[in-house]
């Protein structure tokens, strides 16, 4: 189906909302693991400034056409390995104009794609018979990091019987046939769609969480809303409430791959029966790093910068163990961080892409905070998480700042010591 063809009804951009946004019509097939995309991407003044855009997409999309409002040559290097830490599925779509937008147009780029993305090594998006995930880890749209946030209309066509929910807002327009909505600015488009969908819904401090799972025992899925809840609660009570009043968690279907967390929206893997009771607090550590990260997702991903985010999120999980199950088994944990620390390179400088970056970002990052903890105090040191997440803060040199201000010149001293040690 081509562009021609589309029966999406284009976004208009006018005035002062000139926002990057995606138009997409996208149809699934869980059985073969496949999907077609027409895509329609508007870019925002900013970014169609440059005559050279670069896109990743995964690898195995067989691109049937891509045109412009001007013209265009693109080339799609599946070959190459690809440089964004985040989607190693993917090529490397590179878009070139060959003739300048005016200054009061927007760009507009069509794409049409289609492939099959089965089950990606990386494991985390998937399409499979009874359950599809879809998000940047193997980009199933055209995505670049450069673009940092956009806003996004999704229509997806699959076989009746499934229900899909998204990042957005979802509304079902007619038997296999959903289309997703996303008003706010946001940096992934998830899409997920399963023919077994159960769920839960509660509120808690004035936060309300709807819990979508499939094929995880109800008991263990109570327990688990239970203590996602109490999470919310404490982080609202140490850091102030956040943008989003409702909070969506996904339990998905797989066991590979771990979570992760956009704005109001929580994915983490499902748990055997069998084995919960014994692995109760890792994986509450875990989820409570991801419901944290509606706290702590202003930094910048791609570089070492992110310890902000994940340094921040398994603190916050770290001490939510510890008002849950208990001084020792926070210690317990600490101590196995410290082992796993030793040898590691500094946290600033840390490329993203190194394969150490996962311990020093959610290991040596977290013991950094905690010598803060011990230097401020317990109290004093949760009022300079406050406080960091009030003022914005999105860089360390804003955050050692904070803490000369806020805890001592001797502390903000040693913060820049442990950040290049």
């Amino acid at each position: 189906m081509g562009r021609e063809e589309s029966k999406l009804k284009h976004m208009t951009m006018e005035g002062d909302h000139r926002e990057t946004h995606y138009n997409v019509e996208l149809t699934l097939d869980p059985e073969q693991g496949s999907l077609h995309a027409n895509v329609e991407l508007l870019c925002s003044p900013i970014e169609q400034q440059c005559s050279n855009l670069e896109f990743y997409l995964h690898k195995s999309m067989e691109i049937k056409s891509i045109t412009g409002s001007v013209p265009i040559t693109y080339q799609f290097d599946v070959e190459q390995p690809c440089s964004f830490p985040f989607t190693p599925d993917a090529g490397t779509l590179k878009i070139k104009l060959t003739q300048p937008v005016e200054d009061d147009k927007l760009l507009r780029i069509w794409f049409e794609y289609e492939g099959n993305i089965g089950v990606p090594p990386w494991e985390v998006n998937r399409i499979t018979p009874g359950w599809v995930e879809l998000g940047l880890y193997a980009p199933w749209f055209p995505y670049s990091p450069e673009l940092k946030q956009f806003c996004y209309d999704v229509q997806v066509q699959i076989d009746p019987g499934y229900e899909v929910i998204g990042l957005g807002e979802v509304k079902q327009l007619g038997e296999g046939l959903w289309h997703i909505s996303q008003k706010q600015p946001c940096a992934d488009m998830v899409v997920m769609a399963s023919n077994r969908f159960c769920r839960l819904r509660g509120a808690e401090s004035g936060l309300e969480m709807e819990l979508d799972y499939v094929d995880v025992a109800k008991w263990v899925v109570e327990d688990v809303f239970k203590k996602g809840l109490q999470a919310l609660k404490w982080f609202s009570e140490w850091f102030g409430v956040t943008s989003s009043v409702d909070m969506r968690l996904v339990i998905t279907p797989r066991t590979e791959g771990g979570g992760y967390a956009r704005t109001g929206f929580v994915v983490v893997p499902r748990i055997g029966t069998e084995s919960y009771k014994e692995q109760e607090v890792s994986y509450f550590s875990n989820l409570a790093h991801e419901c944290a990260h509606l706290w702590w997702a202003n930094a910048p991903v791609n570089s070492w910068e992110d310890w902000l985010n994940e340094s921040f999120a398994e603190y916050s999980a770290l001490i939510a163990v510890r008002e849950l199950f208990g001084a020792e088994r926070f210690e317990s944990i600490l101590a196995k961080k410290l082992k796993r620390s030793e040898g590691m390179p500094p946290i600033k400088g840390i490329k993203r892409n190194d394969e150490r970056a996962f311990t020093v970002l959610y290991d040596k990052g977290c013991l950094v905070l905690y010598e803060l903890e011990q230097m401020a105090g317990r109290k004093e040191f949760i009022e300079v998480l406050r406080k960091t997440f009030q003022q914005k803060v999105s860089s360390t040199a804003e955050f050692v700042e904070l803490v000369g201000a806020d805890v001592s010149n001797e502390a903000k001293k040693k913060l820049n010591r442990l950040l290049s040690s």
